[in-house]
Protein backbone atom coordinates (compact mmCIF):
# COMPACT_ATOMS: atom_id res chain seq x y z
CA UNK A 1 0.00 0.00 0.00
CA UNK A 2 2.79 2.31 1.04
CA UNK A 3 4.45 2.30 -2.66
CA UNK A 4 0.88 3.64 -4.01
CA UNK A 5 2.08 7.35 -2.34
CA UNK A 6 3.23 9.45 -5.64
CA UNK A 7 5.47 12.31 -4.67
CA UNK A 8 3.81 14.81 -6.98
CA UNK A 9 0.19 14.55 -5.84
CA UNK A 10 2.07 15.05 -2.34
CA UNK A 11 3.68 18.14 -3.68
CA UNK A 12 0.51 19.57 -5.44
CA UNK A 13 -1.26 18.63 -1.53
CA UNK A 14 1.88 20.58 -0.03
CA UNK A 15 0.73 23.40 -2.28
CA UNK A 16 -2.68 23.38 -0.62
CA UNK A 17 -1.56 23.17 2.86
CA UNK A 18 2.15 25.12 2.83
CA UNK A 19 2.54 24.82 6.54
CA UNK A 20 1.61 21.41 7.04
CA UNK A 21 4.83 19.17 8.22
CA UNK A 22 4.81 15.62 6.14
CA UNK A 23 4.54 12.42 8.49
CA UNK A 24 5.88 9.35 6.06
CA UNK A 25 5.94 5.49 6.89
CA UNK A 26 9.80 4.48 5.78
CA UNK A 27 7.71 1.73 3.17
CA UNK A 28 6.85 4.91 1.13
CA UNK A 29 8.99 5.42 -2.40
CA UNK A 30 12.58 7.46 -1.73
CA UNK A 31 11.02 10.37 -3.27
CA UNK A 32 8.03 10.48 -0.61
CA UNK A 33 9.79 10.32 1.90
CA UNK A 34 12.36 12.61 0.41
CA UNK A 35 9.92 15.03 1.18
CA UNK A 36 9.12 14.02 4.89
CA UNK A 37 9.69 16.22 7.89
CA UNK A 38 9.33 13.02 10.01
CA UNK A 39 9.86 8.98 8.76
CA UNK A 40 8.93 6.10 10.89
CA UNK A 41 6.97 3.70 12.07
CA UNK A 42 3.30 4.18 13.52
CA UNK A 43 4.81 4.70 17.20
CA UNK A 44 6.91 7.59 15.21
CA UNK A 45 4.20 8.92 13.46
CA UNK A 46 2.23 9.33 16.31
CA UNK A 47 5.29 10.99 18.17
CA UNK A 48 5.85 13.44 15.69
CA UNK A 49 2.76 14.54 15.47
CA UNK A 50 2.32 15.35 18.94
CA UNK A 51 6.04 16.86 19.43
CA UNK A 52 6.62 18.51 16.18
CA UNK A 53 5.66 22.52 16.61
CA UNK A 54 3.05 22.44 14.13
CA UNK A 55 -0.90 22.16 13.21
CA UNK A 56 -1.12 20.97 10.10
CA UNK A 57 -0.13 17.48 9.18
CA UNK A 58 -0.51 15.37 5.76
CA UNK A 59 0.24 11.60 6.71
CA UNK A 60 1.11 9.42 4.35
CA UNK A 61 0.54 5.80 5.88
CA UNK A 62 -2.74 3.76 6.14
CA UNK A 63 -5.44 6.01 6.58
CA UNK A 64 -6.53 4.03 9.23
CA UNK A 65 -4.12 5.94 11.37
CA UNK A 66 -5.89 9.61 11.25
CA UNK A 67 -8.72 8.78 13.59
CA UNK A 68 -5.98 7.66 16.34
CA UNK A 69 -3.83 11.05 15.30
CA UNK A 70 -6.86 13.21 15.65
CA UNK A 71 -7.80 11.82 18.90
CA UNK A 72 -4.54 12.25 19.81
CA UNK A 73 -4.08 15.55 18.84
CA UNK A 74 -7.48 17.52 19.58
CA UNK A 75 -6.73 20.91 17.45
CA UNK A 76 -4.53 19.43 15.21
CA UNK A 77 -5.24 18.75 11.32
CA UNK A 78 -4.48 15.86 9.66
CA UNK A 79 -4.69 15.39 5.85
CA UNK A 80 -4.63 11.71 3.90
CA UNK A 81 -1.80 11.95 1.18
CA UNK A 82 -2.88 10.84 -1.71
CA UNK A 83 -2.49 7.53 -3.54
CA UNK A 84 -4.01 8.22 -6.89
CA UNK A 85 -1.63 9.23 -9.83
CA UNK A 86 -0.08 8.54 -12.64
CA UNK A 87 1.06 4.70 -12.17
CA UNK A 88 -0.93 4.21 -9.00
CA UNK A 89 -3.01 0.59 -9.38
CA UNK A 90 -4.94 1.79 -6.18
CA UNK A 91 -7.14 5.39 -6.86
CA UNK A 92 -9.43 5.13 -3.95
CA UNK A 93 -7.47 6.23 -0.72
CA UNK A 94 -4.61 4.91 1.63
CA UNK A 95 -6.18 2.05 3.06
CA UNK A 96 -4.91 -1.76 2.68
CA UNK A 97 -7.95 -3.94 3.26
CA UNK A 98 -5.25 -6.85 3.80
CA UNK A 99 -3.45 -4.95 6.53
CA UNK A 100 -7.21 -4.28 8.45
CA UNK A 101 -7.93 -8.45 8.09
CA UNK A 102 -4.89 -8.56 10.36
CA UNK A 103 -4.91 -8.77 14.22
CA UNK A 104 -3.16 -9.90 17.07
CA UNK A 105 -5.53 -12.60 18.02
CA UNK A 106 -4.96 -14.08 14.40
CA UNK A 107 -2.08 -14.25 14.62
CA UNK A 108 -1.19 -15.98 17.45
CA UNK A 109 -3.70 -18.43 16.14
CA UNK A 110 -1.69 -19.13 13.60
CA UNK A 111 1.27 -19.60 15.47
CA UNK A 112 -0.02 -22.16 18.01
CA UNK A 113 -2.14 -24.06 15.49
CA UNK A 114 -0.10 -23.84 12.40
CA UNK A 115 -3.77 -23.02 10.53
CA UNK A 116 -3.14 -20.94 7.48
CA UNK A 117 0.71 -21.23 7.46
CA UNK A 118 2.12 -20.54 4.42
CA UNK A 119 4.65 -21.50 2.17
CA UNK A 120 7.66 -19.79 1.34
CA UNK A 121 9.97 -21.06 -2.02
CA UNK A 122 13.53 -21.06 0.67
CA UNK A 123 15.37 -19.29 -2.47
CA UNK A 124 12.47 -16.39 -2.01
CA UNK A 125 13.50 -15.72 1.62
CA UNK A 126 16.47 -13.48 1.72
CA UNK A 127 14.69 -11.41 -0.78
CA UNK A 128 11.40 -11.30 1.25
CA UNK A 129 13.50 -10.53 4.62
CA UNK A 130 14.98 -7.23 3.08
CA UNK A 131 11.94 -4.97 3.81
CA UNK A 132 11.63 -6.65 6.96
CA UNK A 133 15.51 -6.06 8.06
CA UNK A 134 15.47 -2.45 6.62
CA UNK A 135 12.07 -1.87 8.54
CA UNK A 136 14.06 -2.92 11.90
CA UNK A 137 17.39 -1.23 10.87
CA UNK A 138 15.53 2.30 10.32
CA UNK A 139 13.93 1.91 13.89
CA UNK A 140 17.21 1.13 15.60
CA UNK A 141 18.89 3.92 13.79
CA UNK A 142 16.02 6.30 15.31
CA UNK A 143 16.26 5.09 18.74
CA UNK A 144 20.14 5.45 18.36
CA UNK A 145 19.86 8.93 16.77
CA UNK A 146 20.92 8.22 14.16
CA UNK A 147 19.53 11.19 11.80
CA UNK A 148 16.54 9.09 9.74
CA UNK A 149 17.74 11.12 6.58
CA UNK A 150 20.85 9.03 6.70
CA UNK A 151 18.93 5.45 6.15
CA UNK A 152 16.56 7.13 3.29
CA UNK A 153 18.88 6.21 0.15
CA UNK A 154 19.13 2.63 1.41
CA UNK A 155 15.02 1.94 1.95
CA UNK A 156 14.76 2.37 -1.72
CA UNK A 157 17.65 -0.64 -2.41
CA UNK A 158 16.23 -3.93 -4.22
Amino acid sequence: MHDEFKAQELLDLKRQHPQAKVLVHPESPADVVALADAVGSTSAILKAARELDATDFIVATDNGMLHKLRTLNPGKTFHEAPTAGHSATCKSCAHCPWMAMNGLADVARVLETGANAIAVDPALIPRARQPIDRMLAFTAALRSGQPAGALVPHLGAA
